[in-house]
């Protein structure tokens, strides 16, 4: 549908039907209360409805209990009286006052009924919600190391309800008093800081400074005997992590700390806005199910994604330093201003990780970052992509009960990757001018897609550039799928005589889109050192064939690439002439270019452009080489060695072949000359071990009869080992597991 009707019905505020909103919300509130969840026309009406909320809290902690005591003072404003839903559910209200008269406790489909007035509006609640080691929004984690107790809230996307009586939609922001009574060793981080401590014998009453106005989605506590690891600079975070793994976390804080006061100040310059809240905590959560959660002023961290289970290579701490950007960016973009409904989820998901990408292009020029934004985002994005089980990047979320289904690759993969070919297409300054528009009119507030567009081109209009964002957007936010760009070429005389790009729906609806893409063509075919003079054209089109004029004349090339430097969003194939020079053609002095066109040349394998016998025997060619470039194109190359074995070839190829594989990751394991290689050539030998040899050199590296040199085996070194013995279905892999169960005393199996 055109982007403007989309807007409409998204909101519900065209002028035609506004007026009937305005008339009904009262029964619209209590009809749509028996419908469990939030659904749209509630969260409207209530949207329309409410205003100046605040929230003040008392929970009760006790350990081992699974029930969590609680009392509540809601105070709001209603332009109406009449029936009010209110949500809870999962829990029980043991009484209620709104206004200072009793009301029913009975909740239906998770609502409790206020007969409210027209004006201020005072709830007192006191319930009792449920809390438990998973599937609940209070969750009890219980340490196999020390035996302490450690509770944390998780209530994104529609989950505060579990937890408390709450308007739990994100466009109804209020503020915040959390007052918690818990043992009194222990320690309580919320999203301020603590104001008074009230300590007897048994309990401590911590209550926190009020809060700015935030989505109840973002509201959090976390409470246990956490260790605190204070820095000594006060632009660092404070680093809380469970007790029993402080030793742990002394070894990788100072790092941690450092890059997230970095990310903090970048953000602050880019966004051209200081940090918004009042301080910033992080807190290491054991079995955390996300990479992080973006809690205002206290972030929520799985702990494997900071203290490794396993060696870590180079780019296990990139990916760290990503996850720190990616969540430190979230105090802006998705808690300052945040999106009005979780169909525009990827509005705060996809922005964080491509500004995450950019922040560390900028602040580590040394790491890479856009190949690895290319190796990271690309693959997982076009693999869900190009089938027919895909979804545009805005999803119609009728209910926020269904709101989780909209997470996934298309969020947190393909509305990065599109992000930045719309940074292509508008270019740095009125892409940073525009966001910068977009928090400066929404902060603590809410918004939607339409605003964030409606402020690129206000910023490209205010530069000179106009740019018809919207006509991109309702192409790439609003469509699925993607094209397939390919390239028909011809020279003459030395010269290029003929050149057209071509696009094709993948998915076969004939859709065609708006594309800013950099063209690529080598013009030397050996590559002892830089290229002298390449081709590199940028290129601005929409049409299905497309005419390249600017690039007649021009020296003929070795091969092409269209999708240089990744500006664009598709499947980029190889023409004939271009897939014959591979790999030979590939340089090694453009790390990204290089990881392209290798990725380019898989992708004709999956499509049946190339034998993947070819492409093993190419890539194996190739290793030695390789094996001194790059340890996460080592990890790619080897992952799609294993997939081509175990998928593409036949048995007789794959018992062909399988043996060299192996021996190629072995020697590399302990002959590299790069730690980091090693270890990643080690994890691919436990992939890909088969052959009667394989399973027997696992063996040795369990027994420490096989060594790699500076890899210290962890536990889930350890296991990753089993898991293959068991997976191979070695004789004596039972054995194996026992002996390694009771070598294990971790906490970590």
């Amino acid at each position: 549908m055109p982007i403007y009707l989309a807007n409409c019905i998204r909101s519900l505020c065209a002028t035609a039907i506004l007026p009937a909103i305005l008339f009904t919300f009262s029964n619209t509130t209590k009809a749509h209360a028996a419908e469990a969840g939030v659904s749209r026309p509630l969260a409207v009406a209530r949207a329309t409805r409410l205003a100046n909320l605040r929230y003040q809290l008392s929970f009760i902690l006790k350990p081992h209990e699974s029930s969590v005591a609680g009392t509540e003072t809601l105070t709001f404003e209603s332009k109406s009286a009449g029936d009010l839903s209110i949500d809870y559910r999962d829990g029980v209200v043991q009484s209620a006052t709104l206004n200072g008269h009793s009301i029913s406790t009975s909740l239906e489909n998770g609502h409790l009924n206020l007969p409210a007035l027209a004006g201020q509006n005072t709830l007192i609640v006191a319930f009792i919600s449920n809390a438990a080691p998973a599937g609940k929004a209070i969750t009890r984690y219980e340490d196999k190391d020390d035996g302490s107790e450690y509770f944390y809230t998780l209530f994104v996307p529609m989950d505060a309800s579990m937890a408390f009586p709450c308007f739990d939609q994100p466009d109804l922001k209020a503020t915040f008093i959390l007052d918690i009574e818990h043992p009194a060793n222990w320690s309580v981080i919320g999203n301020t800081a603590p104001v008074t401590a009230s300590v007897n014998v048994k309990s401590t009453h911590t209550q926190f400074a009020e809060t700015r106005p935030i989505s109840t989605y973002l509201f959090s506590f976390t409470a246990g005997p956490f260790a605190s690891l204070r820095s000594q600079k006060t632009s660092e975070p404070t680093l809380y992590v469970r007790s029993s793994q402080l030793a742990r976390a002394q070894q990788e804080a100072p790092q941690v700390q450092r890059m997230t006061a970095r990310a903090i100040a970048y953000f602050s310059s880019y966004f051209s806005q200081s940090f918004p809240f009042s301080k910033y905590d992080l807190v290491l959560i054991p079995g955390f199910p996300f990479g992080g959660m973006e809690h205002v002023g206290a972030t929520f961290l799985n702990e494997d994604s900071i203290l490794f289970r396993s060696t870590p290579t180079a780019s296990d701490y990139f990916h760290r330093d990503i996850l720190l950007l990616h969540e430190t960016c979230h105090q802006w973009f998705g808690d300052l201003v945040t999106m009005r409904w979780f169909d525009d989820l990827w509005l705060k998901e996809g922005f964080a990780q491509y500004v995450a990408y950019k922040a560390m292009a900028e602040l580590e020029p040394r790491s890479n970052a856009w190949k690895h934004f290319y190796e990271d985002i690309k693959p997982a994005a076009y693999g869900i992509d190009e089938t027919q089980g895909t979804t545009p990047i805005f999803r119609n979320i009728p209910n926020l009960k269904d709101a989780k289904s909209a997470y996934g690759a298309i969020v947190y993969r393909k509305a990065p990757a599109v992000l930045k070919q719309l940074n292509y297409l508008l270019g740095d300054q009125a892409f940073r001018n525009g966001l910068r528009l977009y928090l400066k009119d929404h902060a603590y507030a809410t918004a939607e897609w339409s605003d964030l567009i409606h402020a690129f081109e206000v910023a490209g209009d205010r530069l000179g550039h106009h740019h018809d964002v919207q006509s991109w957007a309702a192409a790439w936010i609003l469509r699925r799928g993607m094209p397939q760009v390919e390239v028909t070429w011809s020279c003459k005389q030395g010269r290029i005589a003929g050149l057209t790009l071509h696009q094709e729906d993948v998915l076969k609806q004939g859709f065609l889109w708006p594309m800013s893409i950099q063209l690529f063509g080598e013009t030397q075919a050996k590559f002892a050192s830089a290229p002298v003079s390449p081709l590199t054209l940028r290129v601005d089109w929409s049409d299905a064939n497309h005419v390249v004029t600017e690039a007649l004349g021009r020296q003929c090339p070795v091969y092409l690439f269209t999708n240089f430097n990744d500006e664009g969003y598709g499947r980029f194939l190889l023409d004939p002439v271009s897939q014959s020079a591979m790999p030979s053609a590939v340089p090694n002095h453009d790390p990204l270019l290089h990881v392209m066109l290798w990725g380019a040349l898989w992708d004709d394998v999956r499509l049946a452009k190339l034998k993947p016998r070819s492409f093993l025997n190419l890539a194996l060619s190739n290793l030695p080489e390789d094996e001194q470039f790059d340890e996460a194109f080592i990890r790619i190359q080897g992952a799609r060695m294993v997939k081509g074995l175990h998928s593409y070839v036949s048995t007789s190829t794959r018992n062909l072949l399988a043996p060299r594989v192996e021996k190629a990751f072995s020697d590399a394991m302990t002959n590299n000359h790069d730690l980091g290689l090693r270890i990643v050539n080690f994890r691919t030998f436990t992939a890909v071990a088969e052959t009667p040899a394989g399973p027997q050199q696992l063996k040795q590296l369990l027994a420490g009869k096989l060594v790699v040199p500076g890899l210290i085996l962890r536990p889930l070194d350890r296991w990753n080992l089993v898991g293959q013995l068991i997976a191979m279905d070695d004789p004596e892999s039972q054995s194996v597991y026992a002996a390694e169960k009771e070598h294990d005393h971790s906490g970590e199996t």
